[in-house]
């Protein structure tokens, strides 16, 4: 039978070793976390920037433009997968200690309810023009705060089914 000086060593050598670990496996969680935040935000920027914001300024909505309507019903398409992707994104920020997925999360919801909102009139045929243009002020505030947090977004190519 050990000795009881030499359980309490072992004891206090285990304890000390989960209380040192512990702290590192909160940091590679925290990293992973941001990784798959940041993805996500990525992933909801390129659907935006690629098939709503260019078509937008090279004037592919504008009554007349070739392929006008399969155009915007894409932007629509494209939105609601972005606000899909936001959704995720604002789920994993519900029960973080982060204070960059905090900060960076307490501006998601309303972004996540105009792409929606605007998605589904693009999808219906509506064209938005204003709406548009929020998404686009709202997606370059996100950007510029993720920056200054030092933590930067940047398009992630995903394909978009139907697109």
């Amino acid at each position: 039978m050990p000795h009881p000086q030499r359980r309490s060593r072992q004891a206090l050598l285990v304890a000390s070793t989960l209380l040192l670990a512990a702290p590192v496996q909160q940091a590679q969680a925290t990293v992973f976390e941001k990784a798959t935040f940041v993805l996500h935000l990525g992933a909801a920027y390129y659907a935006f920037n690629t098939w709503v914001w260019k078509p937008y300024r090279q004037y592919k909505f504008k009554v007349g433009a070739p392929g006008q309507r399969a155009n915007i019903a894409k932007a629509g398409l494209a939105l609601l997968f972005a606000a899909y992707q936001v959704n995720s994104a604002i789920k994993m920020t519900q029960h973080t200690n982060d204070p960059f997925l905090k900060q960076i999360g307490a501006l998601l919801p309303n972004f996540s309810k105009s792409l929606t909102s605007v998605g589904n009139n693009l999808k219906n045929g509506n064209f938005d023009e204003q709406g548009i243009q929020d998404l686009n002020k709202t997606a370059n505030t996100l950007l510029n705060t993720a920056e200054s947090q030092g933590q930067p977004i940047r398009p992630v190519a995903v394909p978009i089914p139907g697109l």
